[in-house]
């Protein structure tokens, strides 16, 4: 029984209102040519064409692809996506940043193996692997441009990744908009923490203005 898992449906860039349409035009007239895959049921790729089908009861063949756990399912779908659709730099690099936790995990083994002997008498390398290389690579940007996005990622609000996506603003622009935000709540922590030293201060001079007036 086929299943859709979140996760994974998360990782394919929502097609637009036209692209869907689209789709759905193309499917209705010449049927589902391609086929679904899937991985252990769940769909891995084809979920836009799983909806159009159910939703008129059109027929669909499934294919199966063997993978040794989520992660491996994982990097195969986004780097399929890469060369399926014709993505922005803003949504390559999100994307990219899915695998990120994928690479530091093979960094880490990588290196763990360095310098040792297969049971087939070959080194294995000792290369280290540069998770932000990598990353990068992947979605054919530059290592600041990652950068960017993940902080895009971390500290924009949705109508502004929502904007990202359908190109109306930059990565650079939104960038900028959210180290200004940043500079004004660090100017504000300052002001705070200035003024609990003025009233730290003050209630200090408080206190000693009142033990000379006791003394006296």
């Amino acid at each position: 029984m086929i299943q859709i898992k979140h996760e994974f449906k998360k990782l394919i860039p929502p097609l637009s209102v036209e692209e869907h349409t689209q789709l759905t035009l193309n499917i209705c007239k010449e049927g589902i040519r391609e086929p679904l895959i899937l991985w252990n049921n769940y769909i891995i790729d084809g979920h836009n064409r799983y909806e159009i089908a159910k939703q008129f009861n059109l027929e669909y063949k499934t294919i199966s692809k063997a993978f040794e756990n989520e992660d491996e399912a994982k990097e195969w779908m986004i780097l399929n996506q890469f060369g399926r659709r014709n993505l922005s730099a803003y949504q390559r690099s999100v994307l990219a940043l899915e695998l990120e936790d994928v690479f530091r995990i093979k960094a880490k083994e990588n290196l763990s193996k360095g310098g040792k002997i297969s049971q087939e008498g070959c080194q294995i390398s000792d290369k280290a692997i540069d998770t932000k290389k990598e990353l990068s690579k992947v979605a054919s940007v530059s290592h600041d441009t990652i950068a960017k996005v993940k902080k895009i990622q971390a500290k924009a609000p949705d109508e502004i990744k929502t904007k990202l996506s359908t190109g109306e603003i930059s990565i650079n622009a939104a960038y900028k908009e959210i180290k200004k935000e940043e500079k004004k709540e660090e100017l504000q922590e300052k002001k705070e923490e200035y003024k609990k030293r003025i009233e730290s201060k003050n209630n200090n001079q408080f206190k000693m203005d009142i033990f000379k007036t006791k003394e006296t």
